[in-house]
């Protein structure tokens, strides 16, 4: 239900009539979580470990430009997905957001000569809202070929800032490689720590900040003037 609202807020508030490009991202994902690292880096193997490192991305959006060329406007609408698996020991983190992208172009889309340039660089600043889901199942023994899975579930705000470079191919398709980071303030994973560490620390590491570099691609449609 909650992944049903996200889409409709997207597609029938978020979006105006006058878009003017519909755009698709794919990026890869590095995560940092320095909180939740310390649980399977010191409970699961004694070391430094990849915890929900590595991930990938997909976004939507429709991109229009305002009376000033050189902003535009960009909703969109995000997924996001990462594993670690370790023995016995699963983590999930998958993500389903919207976010209000405002981008700012280094210069004009024509030069002096009245020419339009072939690329622009972007500085885009984009907050946002997140259903987050946190998944961790575990091994039973006892029980052969059984996981026990723990969810937990956020609603959380986040805030990120891209740089990008647009290429104009034709008139109707650009390319966009792309490069951001994105920070989650204060996520709360219910149980954690006491479900991991089998009681013997409860809550202490329930509570963490994760940060979110992000490098992909983006590729734009332009479909009205």
């Amino acid at each position: 239900m909650k992944s049903q609202l996200l889409i409709y807020l997207f597609f029938v508030v978020l979006c105006p009539p006058l878009c003017a490009q519909l755009g698709v991202t794919t990026t890869s994902t590095f995560s940092e979580a320095a909180t939740w690292q310390v649980v399977p880096d010191n409970f699961l193997v004694n070391r430094r470990s990849e915890f929900l490192r590595y991930g990938f991305s997909g976004v939507v959006d429709y991109a229009f430009t305002l009376k000033n060329k050189n902003i535009r406007l960009r909703p969109a609408l995000q997924v996001m997905q990462a594993l670690s698996i370790y023995p016995n020991h699963h983590f999930g983190m998958s993500m389903m957001g919207i976010q209000g992208n405002v981008e700012f172009a280094f210069w004009g889309a024509v030069d002096k000569s009245g020419k339009e340039v072939p690329f622009r660089p972007f500085l885009q600043l984009s907050p946002g809202l997140s259903y987050i889901s946190l998944r961790y199942d575990r091994y039973r023994a006892e029980q052969e070929g059984f996981f026990e899975r723990h969810k937990s579930h956020e609603l959380a705000m986040n805030y990120g800032a891209n740089l990008f470079v647009e290429f104009k191919l034709t008139e109707l398709l650009t390319v966009a490689p792309t490069a951001g980071v994105r920070i989650f303030p204060n996520l709360n994973w219910k149980d954690f720590t006491e479900l991991v560490m089998d009681g013997i620390i409860v809550g202490t590491y329930d509570q963490s900040n994760l940060l979110q570099y992000n490098l992909g691609m983006r590729v734009g449609l332009l479909f009205r003037h």
